[in-house]
């Protein structure tokens, strides 16, 4: 069962959503959770290292876990980062270097859940709409990543799956 239901529609629909999430209050409150819980840790990690007095000596983890964080909350986030990493007026350096990395060097996200998604978009299964499918991504993007792929009908085609 697909995990998004309101993306069958195809189409941008606010109302959608927002029912969607009325009657699932528990996915909005356990995503506030995640994020909350992601950055609470980021925080608590800068506060220590400041009363060890070990700031610089753990900049360059920090500077890793930060950028490990957005991309892990998902196309938002990396968005952010990515917004962030053009400040150099804003950000830190050792950060900045870090979050620029969210330009060009996403990790992909787990391919048998990007098959999934594929499926539940086309209602199919993928072996009836493409002879054959990359078992890996070919390029990974903030907001999604790409698959070479033959279509039944021979025709060769890229296959552009959204981040969960």
């Amino acid at each position: 069962m697909p995990q998004y239901q309101f993306t069958q529609a195809r189409r941008y629909d606010p109302q959608a959503i927002a029912q969607y999430y009325r009657n699932r209050p528990w996915k909005a409150i356990w995503r506030a959770i995640t994020v909350i819980w992601s950055f609470a840790g980021f925080v608590l990690g800068m506060l220590w290292d400041s009363w060890q007095h070990e700031v610089a000596a753990h900049q360059p983890e920090r500077a890793t876990h930060l950028r490990q964080i957005l991309t892990r909350l998902g196309p938002t986030f990396i968005k952010v980062g990515q917004a962030l990493s053009t400040r150099p007026d804003l950000i830190r350096k050792d950060f900045l270097e870090e979050l620029i990395k969210l330009q060009d060097q996403l990790p992909p996200f787990d391919s048998v859940r990007a098959f999934e998604i594929i499926e539940a978009e086309l209602d199919r299964k993928i072996s009836e709409t493409y002879s054959e499918i990359s078992p890996e991504p070919v390029a990974a993007a903030s907001l999604g990543q790409v698959y070479r792929a033959r279509l039944l009908t021979g025709e060769a085609v890229a296959v552009k799956v959204q981040r969960p």
